[in-house]
């Protein structure tokens, strides 16, 4: 059979059922003695004749009434893929993608305290987008060869870097003797064949949760062991970050931090991270956090004044100045301001700028940076089954310059009342590149 034939039987098939559903709906209340004609009618579908039958799992026969043929709704349904059920308060047939989807959606009604924002010189904006060959990936944009191809098929490709030469390097997990996980580093060529490969922990679970790569510092990564033996060995399941060498993938340093996430900086001779350098936080009061500058060689260089609430981000600008991102919350937990603070190569607190949307920094080559930032703009109604909360987002991208001055703002919000999220890649030239999830 022809694939137009194949196809014609899938529309009449389809065509069929939307009759029934229109009988079904029309038909009038009151029962008739009605005269139908049963002709051995099958039903094709893609070329493949399908079994109808009832709920029951009886054989039912098509037949002819007044012109029109009549076949069994849910054997047809079912068969494409749908699910079918009988309304009988309100005499209607749903026809669904699945069962699931008969369960109502709940509309939460979150109040995510939404501001809208103006734009500022949008027009300003440079904006260019991800060729087809191209591909954002753990805030790197990597060209899909078939090195990569091959590489990101991986299981344990969990982080994936690529350093100067074009050599990719992955930050995953392996499975050990007893259920225990140690983290593994493995180092690739250009064309996915592996260098080099390094596992990291001790006799309990470690784990890795973000890496950066610098061509000077090396690979940084933080993360959790729970290990009281090993590369990373401690007696609290404290977070840690540690600095690897590219070449031998041997650790060269490692310290304790506050939390093990992707808030560190990684510069040509520093490491910045956040960590109490007070007294041991004894619960009650409000934690003291502190930005620590790091050598090379992971000793204490300087360190910022306590800062308080969320420390949301850490950049270095093309000057040596360093900017921290700070998000401050109210008595309901929702973040309602932000601050972002500039030091000096020396630790010396310069200034202080409120922002009302706060993120990631990218530092511009001409002194300034630019901030993005993810906004909950509201709730998504969502199915009973689920139980995370869906929002839908905006993505806002603010240029800074060199003086902390708004250059331009400008919103993103074209996936719109549904999940998915805008994505704004900002450049070292001060353009952005964008992109949607």
């Amino acid at each position: 059979m022809s694939k137009g034939t194949k196809s014609f039987l899938t529309v009449a098939a389809i065509t069929l059922v939307i009759t029934v559903t229109i009988g079904v709906v029309c038909a009038s209340v009151g029962e008739q003695n009605i005269s139908v004609l049963f002709d051995g009618i099958k039903v094709l579908i893609d070329g493949k004749e399908i079994s109808l039958s009832d709920a029951n799992g009886n054989e039912v026969e098509p037949f002819i009434y007044n012109g029109t043929t009549y076949i069994p709704i849910r054997a047809v349904s079912e068969e494409l893929g749908k699910s079918v059920r009988w309304d009988a308060e309100n005499k209607r047939v749903l026809i669904n993608a699945s069962s699931l989807d008969e369960i109502p959606m709940l509309d939460l009604g979150f109040d995510t305290n939404y501001i809208p924002l103006p734009d500022i010189n949008a027009e300003k904006v440079i904006e260019k987008a991800l060729s087809e060959n191209q591909v954002f990936r753990d805030g790197v944009i990597f060209e899909k060869t078939s090195g990569y191809e091959k590489i990101v098929s991986r299981e344990d490709c969990y982080i994936l870097l690529i350093d100067e030469n074009g050599n990719y390097i992955t930050v995953g997990e392996t499975e050990q003797d007893g259920g225990y996980r140690d983290i593994l580093i493995v180092k690739y060529d250009k064309d996915g064949n592996e260098i080099k490969r390094q596992t990291y922990g001790g006799s309990d679970f470690d784990m890795a949760y973000a890496a950066k790569y610098n061509p000077k510092m090396g690979i940084v990564i933080s993360g959790v062991s729970q290990s009281k033996d090993g590369d990373f060995a401690n007696d609290n399941n404290t977070p840690f970050v540690a600095c690897i060498d590219t070449d031998t993938l041997k650790v060269k340093w490692h310290t304790n931090v506050q939390i093990a996430n992707s808030v560190f900086c990684v510069t040509d001779d520093a490491v910045f991270i956040v960590r109490n350098e007070g007294e041991p936080y004894n619960g009650r009061d409000t934690l003291k956090l502190f930005v620590v500058k790091l050598d090379r060689d992971g000793n204490k260089v300087w360190q910022t004044e306590p800062l308080e609430q969320s420390i949301q981000c850490i950049a270095e600008l093309s000057d040596g100045r360093i900017i921290i991102v700070q998000q401050f919350f109210d008595n309901t937990g929702n973040g309602v301001n932000g601050w972002i603070t500039c030091y000096d190569k020396n630790g010396k607190k310069l200034s202080d700028i409120k922002a009302e949307c706060f993120g990631e920094v990218t530092p511009t080559n001409d002194g300034g940076f630019i901030t993005v930032s993810v906004r909950n703009i509201k709730t998504i109604p969502q199915p009973a089954y689920i139980s995370a909360i869906w929002f839908d987002t905006e993505t806002v991208a603010t240029k800074y310059s060199k003086d902390g001055k708004v250059e331009w703002r400008k919103t993103y919000d074209n996936v719109k009342d549904a999940i998915g999220v805008d994505i704004v890649i900002p450049q070292s030239d001060g353009s952005v590149i964008i992109d949607a999830e």
